[in-house]
């Protein structure tokens, strides 16, 4: 050593670092099976869940009634207006359309099982006047295009009704200037 050197001590590599890198990715690692496990344990949740809502609607459907022998004394909201519909008033103990709209839901296969897998909306399209002198409501299923008659009731919406009945009077399948032509000759 010369005069004013000093003796530099060559500072050895930390080992430290290695040993926090080490548990910085131990952490991470840590951390990530954290997430997996919290993952598997919604997923098994949601599973659950899930068996439990179909037990329960298998057994609903089980339980189910069978409104081809029964009445329906359901309420329910209409999928077209939205509004509440109850069956009292309507005069049949078989409600199976809102009186304020005339729509319908395709839930029947056959009258009262409740086996259609479609469930479209069934929009009115026209009155049938009945034998008896009732009228039927025919409905077409938006979805899947079934028809499907049902009973008019007491309470459903008489200007409705009668617009659906006249509907082909006022559009008729031929021109109008023919039937003044025919009543001519």
């Amino acid at each position: 050593m010369k005069n004013g050197d000093m003796s530099v001590k060559k500072k050895a590599k930390r080992p430290v670092l290695q040993v926090e890198k080490l548990e910085q990715l131990t952490s991470e690692k840590t951390w990530q099976a954290g997430k997996k496990q919290e993952q598997r344990k919604k997923e098994d949740a949601h599973r659950e869940d899930t068996n439990r809502e179909n037990a329960n609607r298998s057994r609903s459907e089980m339980n189910q009634a069978d409104y081809r022998t029964e009445a329906c004394l359901e309420s329910f909201v209409c999928a077209h207006c939205g509004k509440e519909i109850h069956p009292e008033g309507a005069g049949s103990n078989h409600r199976n359309h809102c009186p304020y709209c005339l729509y319908s839901l395709h839930v029947d296969e056959t009258a009262g099982d409740r086996k259609a897998a479609c469930h479209g909306k069934m929009e009115p399209i026209a009155v049938v006047s009945r034998e008896d002198g009732d009228w039927s409501i025919l409905h077409q299923c938006k979805l899947c295009g079934k028809l499907n008659l049902n009973r008019a009731l007491a309470d459903d919406n008489p200007i409705l009704l009668t617009s659906l009945a006249v509907k082909p009077l006022a559009s008729p399948p031929f021109p109008l200037g023919y039937l003044e032509q025919y009543l001519k000759e």
